[in-house]
């Protein structure tokens, strides 16, 4: 077996999402990019019960490389792969069901307003909806649907679905869930107010100090 170490990464991953509350069930996934493969979760194996036979390892162009006990790698499987070939910076992507962001994802918006500066910092400004539902069996649409909206930002929102993150380290891309799901419940909770949007300039400003000299500096 290759990419033991990151099968590994992968499941305590899972394990932690599903501690937390991020997950029910199967539903959810995780998946990290190695050089020009990807490790991903298989589709219907409980959390508790994973194992690093279990782990799928996919090429780029989507075939099959590694399923020691022959498991179908997740319905998701096209976002991961269509987000990694659009972003070469994207090493990590996870996608949960939290219940705050779910519950965004079913209004009629195009994207959640960057509100809060963790916002800015970790997920590059607002959060893309996709354009449309697309059901998790229609993998390719999915997928290029996600590809589709995620521009330069760390997570978006499939419609009618849920959260996925994406960031150049597995923990960045656990993190960047937690503060989408926290945007999410702020936004509803003052979507019917006045509220006030970071302007773009500070958006752009926090980004880059975060990614450039956050904890660098004096």
């Amino acid at each position: 077996m290759v990419f033991e170490e990151e099968k590994q990464n992968v499941i305590d991953a899972c394990k932690q999402l599903q501690r937390e509350g991020s997950v029910i069930g199967t539903w959810g996934n995780v998946s990290v990019r190695c050089d020009d493969k990807i490790v991903l979760t298989p589709s219907r194996v409980a959390y508790d019960d994973l194992t690093v036979e279990d782990m799928v390892v996919m090429s780029l162009e989507g075939e099959i490389l590694e399923s020691p006990r022959g498991r179908v790698p997740t319905s998701e499987r096209e976002v991961h792969r269509q987000l990694y070939l659009a972003r070469k910076d994207i090493k990590a992507v996870v996608h949960a069901h939290t219940l705050h962001a779910m519950a965004v994802s079913t209004l009629p918006i195009v994207e959640v307003p960057c509100l809060v500066e963790e916002m800015s910092q970790l997920l590059g400004g607002s959060i893309p909806l996709t354009k449309r539902y697309v059901p998790a069996e229609q993998h390719e649409k999915l997928g290029m649907a996600a590809a589709e909206v995620i521009g330069d930002r760390g997570a978006i929102l499939l419609r009618n679905h849920g959260p996925v993150s994406c960031a150049p380290t597995l923990e960045e891309a656990l993190l960047s869930v937690k503060v989408v799901e926290r945007a999410c419940e702020l936004y509803l909770s003052v979507m019917h107010s006045d509220y006030n949007k970071i302007p773009e300039q500070f958006v752009i400003s926090e980004r880059y100090r975060y990614t450039h000299t956050y904890g660098k500096e004096v």
